[in-house]
């Protein structure tokens, strides 16, 4: 998709691209994501991957930044400079569809006193790719993302058990594949599989991953891919 058929679609979800009266230039170091790692939607989150372009419009008053999620969703993002506090938005296209990324706007004279949000950090070992008459594995660790800041998926502490998981996989055409439901055990880990049949075709699933309590609730979208038939000499496509 080329740049001005993104940009339409900016401007059709009210994401404006205009020079702005600002007082400085948008430091990249004080965009928040990019600090984070992490992007969200309305009910969704996403570590995003080093691999990131960005570019500066406007004299530096407006970043672009663009890239794909680790989970290989694509995203675009443009931060400015607005009455002295940088405003960002952007879209992320995910299950076939163009999405609002949710932001906080932040103050550039003021300290970041921003609450550190109690939500639950969901880390995920899959099959990416599998063949028919194969099993896709899922396996699900939850931790106290403040004892797992490396996210780390072997990490031996701050797991947090007893978290209800809940596992949809959705087919291209938005038909649920598999679902499940359970709860993580005194490591925090949850695990589910299932099977490709015989003869079912290329494709891309979806799967969503939910994990919630009584405090706090999280999410977790990815992409599993369906490869055929086995190819008689054994290799990958």
């Amino acid at each position: 998709m080329n740049f001005n058929k993104i940009l339409s679609i900016f401007l059709i979800l009210g994401i404006g691209i205009t020079t702005s009266f600002a007082y400085a230039q948008v430091d990249v170091n004080d965009i928040e994501f990019l600090q984070t790692g992490i992007i969200n939607t309305a009910e969704n989150e996403f570590s995003i991957s080093n691999d990131i372009a960005l570019r500066e419009f406007f004299n530096g008053n407006i970043v672009r930044v663009s890239g794909q999620t680790i989970e290989g969703f694509p995203y675009i993002t443009y931060s400015e400079i607005l009455n002295e506090k940088i405003k960002t938005r952007g879209i992320i296209f995910v299950g076939g569809e163009f999405v609002k990324l949710s932001f906080e706007e932040k103050s550039l004279q003021e300290e970041d006193t921003v609450e550190k949000k109690d939500d639950l950090q969901i880390l995920v070992k899959y099959s990416q790719r599998v063949y028919s008459k194969q099993t896709a594995s899922i396996e699900i660790k939850t931790y106290d993302p403040e004892q797992n800041k490396l996210k780390d998926f072997n990490q031996n502490y701050g797991f947090i058990p007893n978290i209800n998981i809940k596992v949809i996989v959705l087919d291209e055409n938005n038909n649920e594949f598999h679902s499940t439901t359970g709860i993580t055990n005194s490591k925090g880990f949850f695990e589910t599989e299932f099977y490709i049949p015989e003869r079912y075709p290329q494709e891309t699933l979806t799967v969503t991953i939910t994990a919630e309590d009584d405090d706090s609730t999280s999410s977790k979208i990815l992409q599993v891919f369906t490869l055929g038939a086995i190819p008689d000499n054994g290799s990958s496509p």
